[in-house]
C-alpha cells in the first residue's frame, strides 16, 4: 500500500492592502494579504501544524510577499490564531479510541448487569422448588451430574439424581483399559445407537403424557423398558438444606461461584460441588 503523505496548507484570514496600511504594488495591483496555516498530512488528513505562511494573492495566483513589504507589516495585525484540525488525525485518532473504550465499557456494564440479573434469578430457583425442576452438579473437572426434583413434600424435598453418565464413562473407561469386551469406539457406539433408539422409542410419546415435567424420570423408565443399565440415586434434603445450594451461585459482580459441600450427596461423592439450575 502506498503511504500519501506530504505538506499542504488551508488559507486564515485575507487581508487588503488598506487594511495593512500597506503602499500598493504596481506588480500586484489588487491584490490581498493572505495569512494561511501550513500542515503535515498523511493520506490527505492533516496531523500537525507547521507554522503559519504570508502570501500575496492576485488572481487566484499565490505570490512571495516581498521582504520589503514584509517589513512595513505589524506583527499584531497579522496574528490569526490557527484552525484546531490542523490536528485532524489526532484528533480523530482519540476519538476513536475514546468511543471505543466508552463501547467497551458500555458492554463490560451490559455484561455486569445482565451476569447480576441471571445470578438473581438462579438465586430465586430455590426459593420456589417444583416438581420437575432441574438442576446442574458439577466440580468443573471429572464429575458431573442432573437431577430433578421428584417430590416436593411437606418437610423435604426428593431429588432424583442421574448418574447415568458417569456410567457411561465407566463404561468408556473399561473399554479403553480392555476390561470390556469391546474396544472404546465400539462403546461409544453402542451408547450412541441406546440415545438414539430411546429418543426414537414408542414408548416415549405414553410417557411423555404420563410424566410431562419429568424428563430425566422417563428416561429412566425408556432404560428399564429397553434393558439396558442404569445408574440413579433419590436423595432427599430439608428445605433449608435445599435453599444452602444457592450458596454455590454468586453475585454476578463481586461474589463469584463457588463450590460447596453438599452432605446429603455424601453416597454419590464427598467432593464440593458447583450447583446451579439446568
Amino acid at each position: 500500500m502506498t503511504i500519501l503523505f506530504g505538506w499542504n496548507r488551508f488559507r486564515l484570514k485575507s487581508f487588503t492592502f488598506q487594511e495593512l496600511n500597506l503602499p500598493e504594488l504596481e506588480q500586484f495591483p489588487n491584490a490581498t494579504f493572505q495569512v494561511a496555516q501550513s500542515y503535515f498530512h498523511l493520506f490527505y488528513i492533516p496531523v500537525f501544524p507547521m507554522g503559519k505562511r504570508y502570501d500575496l494573492v492576485m488572481d487566484k495566483k499565490l505570490y512571495h510577499v516581498p521582504p520589503s513589504l514584509m517589513k512595513m507589516v505589524n506583527p499584531e495585525q497579522v496574528n490569526v490564531r490557527g484552525k484546531w484540525y490542523a490536528w485532524s488525525l489526532p484528533i480523530l485518532i482519540l476519538l476513536i479510541m475514546g468511543a471505543v473504550k466508552i463501547n467497551g465499557a458500555v458492554k463490560q456494564n451490559q455484561a455486569q448487569a445482565d451476569a447480576m440479573e441471571l445470578a438473581q434469578m438462579e438465586q430465586r430457583f430455590f426459593d420456589n422448588p417444583a416438581v420437575g425442576d432441574h438442576i446442574w452438579f458439577t466440580n468443573n473437572n471429572d464429575l458431573e451430574f442432573d437431577a430433578e426434583i421428584f417430590i416436593v413434600g411437606e418437610k423435604k424435598i426428593t431429588l432424583f439424581v442421574n448418574l447415568m453418565e458417569q456410567l457411561d464413562e465407566l463404561a468408556l473407561e473399561n473399554a479403553e483399559n480392555g476390561k470390556a469386551r469391546v474396544d472404546a469406539d465400539s462403546m461409544q457406539s453402542l451408547i450412541d445407537q441406546r440415545n438414539e433408539l430411546v429418543e426414537t422409542s414408542s414408548f416415549n410419546d405414553s410417557l411423555y403424557e404420563e410424566h410431562p415435567d419429568q424428563p430425566i424420570y422417563r428416561k429412566l423408565l425408556m432404560f428399564g423398558l429397553h434393558k439396558y443399565p442404569i445408574d440413579y440415586k433419590f436423595v432427599e434434603l430439608t428445605y433449608k438444606e435445599y435453599e444452602a445450594l444457592k450458596q454455590s451461585i454468586g453475585d454476578g459482580d463481586k461474589k463469584k461461584a463457588k463450590k460447596i459441600k453438599i452432605p446429603a450427596f455424601h453416597e454419590i461423592t464427598k467432593q464440593a460441588l458447583f450447583v446451579s439450575p439446568d
